[in-house]
């Protein structure tokens, strides 16, 4: 009984972190100058704004982007550019984030992301 109520427990905290709205996504890939990616749900879609497109990096969700308001950040894990959320999900935007990254130097280099929401 006493792990039935433990294991309750655990599922209701669970449910409570997700409903609060909080995840994370990591993203690993290549960029040359230029590339936005778009979250929306539990989807991701990468842009190439400029420089050479490269082959679709790949992502992990831990959950969806919710669709209610979230302040989304970005760590960068590996990559030598600058990375930035360059919009926040809202209502105006169908809770859809932006995260550019931008690689000044010379040459594609791979980039490896967590951004993550609460």
């Amino acid at each position: 009984m006493k792990n039935f109520l433990v294991l309750v427990f655990l599922l209701i905290a669970a449910g409570l972190a997700n409903a609060q709205g909080s995840g994370r996504v990591f993203w690993r890939g290549t960029v040359d100058d230029k590339v936005q990616l778009i979250i929306r749900s539990d989807t991701l879609e990468e842009n190439t704004i400029s420089g050479q497109t490269n082959p679709d990096g790949v992502f992990s969700f831990t959950s969806p982007l919710p669709g209610s308001p979230v302040t989304v950040d970005v760590n960068r894990k590996k990559g030598r550019g600058k990375v930035r959320v360059i919009q926040q999900p809202s209502a105006d935007n169908d809770f859809t984030a932006i995260v550019e990254i931008y690689d000044d130097g010379g040459g594609a280099r791979e980039y490896q992301l967590e951004i993550f929401w609460k």
